[in-house]
This record gives C-alpha cells, structure tokens and sequence, in this order.
C-alpha cells in the first residue's frame, strides 16, 4: 500500500511510540493491541498528532475512544491536518 509524504510523518509518530521491537510491524491494518499500544501511547500519539497540526482537541477526542487500528489512528492525524489546513488557509 503506497502512502502519502504527509501520512508516512503520521506513520512515524506512531511508530516513535511503540516499544522498538514492534515497530516494523507498524501498517495501517494492525491493532493497537497488537503493537501494545495502550490508551496512555494513545493520548501521546494524538498529543504529538496536535503539536505538529495545532487544533482544538475536541473533534478528535470524540473519536478516541473508538479508535481500535493504526489506519484509525492515522485517520485521526488526517483530521488534524485537515482541520490545521482549513484554519491556517494552507492547501
């Protein structure tokens, strides 16, 4: 699966986080519980996610608790950016 520049820096985030030897199997279709991302790695991903696109926490804090994947992580990060974009005016 090809991924974008902007995705692989998300991917990055989440791959910082989780214990070295899990690492290699981040991909987007593995579970957080598979790569033993807990909720306190969860709140630390998406804490990196808002230094990097500063945005009211409130739209992805909605959907954390449903969050069960890494392509559901990454698709938080998306939001971000998204969001980041729209208020900023960037492309």
């Amino acid at each position: 699966m090809s991924m974008s520049a902007e995705d692989e820096e998300l991917l990055a985030v989440i791959e910082d986080t989780v214990p070295p030897d899990r690492a290699r199997r981040v991909r987007p279709e593995a579970t957080l519980r598979q790569l033993g991302i807990d909720s306190l790695n969860l709140v630390i991903i998406v804490g990196r996610f808002l230094e990097r696109y500063p945005v009211p926490v409130e739209p992805l804090q909605e959907r954390l608790g449903s969050v069960r994947t890494v392509g559901e992580l990454l698709e938080l990060g998306r939001m971000a950016r998204a969001a980041w974009r729209r208020e900023t005016g960037h492309a």
